[in-house]
């Protein structure tokens, strides 16, 4: 498996399950400065599952790393095309069960 596959499947995972705990915590991940909150360690007032809240966290620190390497083996333009499809996925998954 080539890195870009490798990264491609992770991000999209991560952006799946995000979505996901997105749901179970009532946050909007998309929403501005959300996720800076989350890494900040802010838990939203309507999240009353603290296991996923801190699912959650941890998976939004993995996305980052992700990125990070993604960047550097693979450039910060496939990496960004990734990210697109990643969050693509995670928007029809989301709306598919909003």
């Amino acid at each position: 498996m080539t890195h870009f596959a490798h990264f491609e499947q992770d991000l999209d995972q991560i952006a799946l399950e995000l979505a996901g705990l997105g749901v179970i915590c009532n946050v909007r991940l998309r929403d501005p400065g959300m996720v800076q909150a989350i890494l900040d360690g802010h838990t939203p007032i309507d999240c009353t599952n603290h296991l996923a809240f801190d699912k959650m966290r941890g998976l939004l620190a993995l996305a980052y790393k992700t990125i990070e390497e993604s960047s550097r083996f693979e450039g910060p333009e496939a990496t960004a095309r990734m990210i697109h499809h990643a969050v693509q996925l995670a928007a029809d998954r989301r709306d598919r069960y909003a």
